[in-house]
């Protein structure tokens, strides 16, 4: 399996372009540590970017366990 992935981080809106998601429904998933986030310097006020890569590696992973699942 091959993934090509254009940009390691995206913004949070950019994200929400890409996930169809609410910008809403983002937040509370970078809130629940379900999506990983770059880590700011101390006192950076930049912008919040998700990890694409850890994404993808995700997708990866349970794409894979979908496949070992026998069909019932």
């Amino acid at each position: 399996m091959q993934i090509a992935i254009d940009t390691p981080y995206v913004t949070i809106a950019e994200f929400v372009k890409r996930s169809g998601q609410s910008k809403s429904a983002v937040e509370n998933e970078i809130k629940a540590g379900h999506y990983l986030i770059r880590p700011k310097q101390g006192g950076s006020k930049g912008a919040v970017l998700i990890n694409m890569v850890h994404m993808a590696m995700e997708a990866a992973e349970q794409a894979e366990r979908a496949r070992q699942v026998p069909n019932q």
